[in-house]
C-alpha cells in the first residue's frame, strides 16, 4: 500500500509566520550556491544550521563556517567527525590524519558527527574486517566525545542495535540521525534518554514515520541531511530551508499544531547541542 503524502499548511512556502526553526544536520560544504540557500533558509525562518563533518577537509569546513555567514543572517554550528563512509577511500593513514584532527579540535565543535555504523556497505554486508574498521573508528570517535563532553550524531544505517551498544557503553549523549530503525531499538534508546531526528523522508517512508509517532516530541530534532535527494514530493536536492516543511508534517503526523512542533524542535536542538540561548 502506497504511503499517503502527510498534509503541509497552506502557505508555508512563505515561513514559519513568525516561529523559528533550525536544521539540525546538514551538509554545507556539498550545497551549490551556499549563500543563497542560507539566504533562503533565512526567509523562512530557520535561524541555524548545524553542519557536520564527514572527513577531515568537511569537519575543517564546519569549524571556520560560523565565522564565514554571520551577515546572512542565519548562524551555522559545527559537528566534526568521521563518516562511515569516508573510511574505504582514505585507508588506514588517511584515517588516523582524520581521527588526529577531530580530537584535537573537538572542543571547538558542538557535537562530534557524523559518525557511526553502516552495515548495509557492502564492505560491511558480513562480519568481517569492514565491520571492524567501522567500529573502531566509531569506537575511537565516543572516547574523543566522552573526553571533550561533546554529544554524538550517529549514523547507525542497518547497525542500529551495535550503535545503541557502543553509544551505551561509551556514557555520550546521542542524536540519532535520520533513525528508520525497529522499534524495540528505538524504545531502548528512548529509554537511554537519548534523541532521533525526522528528515523529510516522513513524506513516504513508512519506517521512519513509525519512529516518530512512538517518539515524544520532547526527543525530536528537525533535520534535512542537505544535499541529500529525497523520494516523493521532495525529488531534488534538499536545502536547509526545507526544515520548515520538515516541522508541519511533524506537527501533521504527531496530530499538534505548528507551533508547538516547531517549539519543541527549536528547543531540542539548543539543549542537545548546547547552543546559545538566546536563540530559543
Amino acid at each position: 500500500m502506497r504511503t499517503r503524502p502527510l498534509a503541509i499548511s497552506r502557505g508555508l512556502e512563505r515561513g514559519l509566520r513568525g516561529l523559528k526553526a533550525i536544521d539540525s544536520h546538514a551538509h554545507l560544504e556539498e550545497l551549490k550556491d551556499l549563500e543563497s540557500c542560507l539566504r533562503r533558509a533565512a526567509s523562512r525562518g530557520v535561524i541555524a544550521v548545524v553542519t557536520a563533518g564527514s572527513d577531515a577537509s568537511s569537519s575543517r569546513f564546519a569549524l571556520e563556517a560560523r565565522s564565514r555567514f554571520k551577515e546572512l543572517g542565519i548562524q551555522v554550528f559545527g559537528a566534526i567527525g568521521l563518516h562511515p563512509w569516508s573510511l574505504r577511500e582514505l585507508g588506514r593513514d588517511g584515517i588516523e590524519e582524520a581521527l588526529d584532527f577531530i580530537e584535537a579540535r573537538a572542543g571547538e565543535a558542538v557535537a562530534i558527527g557524523e559518525v557511526g555504523l553502516d552495515y548495509w556497505l557492502p564492505e560491511a554486508r558480513r562480519d568481517g574486517e569492514g565491520r571492524r574498521l567501522q567500529r573502531e573508528v566509531f569506537a575511537r570517535q565516543l572516547r574523543i566525545a566522552r573526553k571533550a563532553e561533546k554529544p554524538v550524531v550517529v549514523h547507525s544505517r542497518g547497525a542500529w542495535k551495535d550503535c545503541l551498544e557502543m553509544v551505551k557503553e561509551a556514557e555520550v549523549e546521542a542524536l540519532f540521525h535520520w533513525f528508520s530503525g525497529p522499534l524495540e531499538v528505538l524504545k531502548e534508546l528512548l529509554a537511554c534518554g537519548y534523541c532521533v531526528s525526522a528528515t523529510l523522508a516522513l513524506d513516504y517512508s513508512e519506517e521512519h514515520r513509525r519512529v516518530i509517532l512512538n517518539t515524544p516530541l520532547s526527543r525530536i530534532l528537525s533535520e534535512t541531511d542537505s544535499p541529500v535527494r529525497y523520494k516523493g514530493r521532495f525529488n531534488r536536492e534538499a536545502e536547509p530551508a526545507d526544515v520548515v516543511d520538515v516541522v508541519a508534517m511533524i506537527a501533521s503526523l504527531k496530530e499538534v499544531g505548528l507551533e508547538e512542533a516547531a517549539k519543541h524542535c527549536l528547543n531540542n536542538a539548543i539543549r542537545f547541542y548546547s547552543l546559545p540561548s538566546e536563540l530559543g
